[in-house]
């Protein structure tokens, strides 16, 4: 039998940044290292708590209000080194609904109020007091394939000569009259659509699984323990085949 390594995730701020469901992804991001015949520890951390970057394989973050972002990056400064030094390091990191915007420079709210963020990336968002919601659909650049989602985020834009990953429509983008949105770095993907992204665009989810694979010591062909006849897994492709067709995928 295959030795594998155990697989260490993180939710971070799991309660703080859990609009719609977020915490799902992380939940199946467990059930599908587990179906490949990997031991997985899920830790929850919240804001006050002792976070330890370095134990980590994987790292999501969900979607929150706008206050809880802020209370999540004052937070954050904490370990804003290590963290960076993680990401660096290639260690995958997702990072859904408006939480991405804690790697760019700064966020400024309607007020002008100005918030320092992480300054991983050269990017700022400047909010208005508008929102930009609804379903949409997008073209993942580094997948070559169609991802479903939702967003409900702050009115405004993002300014920033960064890499855009992904190709929206019908939605707004990373501006009002923008076609693309979202941030890559790495192995840290950020983007806009919220809610239980991986379980709704299995393709998504098997890329992190794979990359997360990747920065272990297991071998390459583990894809080979996954139980493809799990109901779960079947009915989500399902899901997401029958999603496909009743959109129109915009090109890029």
């Amino acid at each position: 039998m295959v030795e594998t390594k155990k697989i260490n995730i993180l939710h971070l701020y799991h309660d703080l940044m859990n609009l719609y469901g977020d915490w799902a992804n992380a939940a199946v991001m467990e059930r599908e290292l587990v179906s490949r015949g990997f031991q997985v520890e899920l830790d929850k951390k919240s804001t006050g708590d002792d976070i330890d970057f370095n134990k980590y394989d994987f790292v999501y973050i969900g979607s929150g209000t706008e206050r809880s972002l802020f209370a999540c990056m004052r937070d954050l400064m904490r370990y804003k080194d290590t963290l960076l030094g993680r990401i660096e390091a290639g260690v995958p990191v997702l990072s859904t609904g408006n939480s991405h915007e804690l790697f760019g420079q700064a966020v400024t709210d309607p007020n002008a109020n100005r918030f320092e963020m992480l300054g991983l990336l050269e990017f700022e968002t400047k909010q208005s007091n508008s929102r930009v919601t609804g379903d949409c659909v997008s073209k993942a650049s580094f997948l070559g394939q169609v991802l479903i989602g939702f967003i409900n985020r702050a009115g405004g834009c993002q300014q920033g000569d960064i890499e855009r990953p992904f190709y929206i429509k019908p939605g707004e983008g990373a501006g009002y009259s923008a076609t693309k949105e979202g941030i890559r770095y790495k192995n840290l993907l950020g983007t806009y659509l919220t809610g239980p992204v991986l379980v709704r665009n299995p393709p998504l989810l098997k890329y992190f699984a794979e990359l997360i694979i990747k920065q272990t010591d297991s071998p390459a062909d583990i894809e080979a323990c996954k139980n493809d006849e799990d109901p779960f897994f079947i009915y989500q492709e399902k899901s997401y085949s029958t999603a496909l067709k009743s959109v129109n995928p915009p090109s890029s």
